[in-house]
């Protein structure tokens, strides 16, 4: 663990062993808190909270930026063209139910 001042950074080994615990092991936050060292039961909940919606890539290092997640380049690239495509399709539709 790496710290900063007053705010610990944890691993994502540190956050999947403490969500591994409480989910698969079903210990208590409190214990598994007291066990590993983590400064807040907070901490581990919104991890699990975290987990649960994006599993095992949860806890990468490119998460969190928009709305929880963030893709690579060409993924985002790959995004946007099929929203591009989903636009267009939406426009085509409507000129069809105008009979156009």
């Amino acid at each position: 663990m790496a710290t900063r001042g007053k705010n610990k950074r944890y691993t994502k080994e540190i956050k999947l062993e403490a969500v591994r615990r409480v989910l698969e092991n079903d210990e208590s936050v409190q214990s598994v808190v007291d066990d590993m060292g983590i400064r807040h039961r907070d901490n581990v909940y919104v991890w699990i909270k975290k987990y649960k919606k994006n599993g095992n890539i949860a806890f990468e290092r490119s998460i969190g930026k928009t709305q929880g997640i963030s893709y690579s380049p060409s993924i985002d690239d790959e995004v946007k063209e099929l929203r591009m495509e989903v636009d267009t399709l939406k426009k085509y539709l409507e000129i069809l139910q105008q009979g156009g």
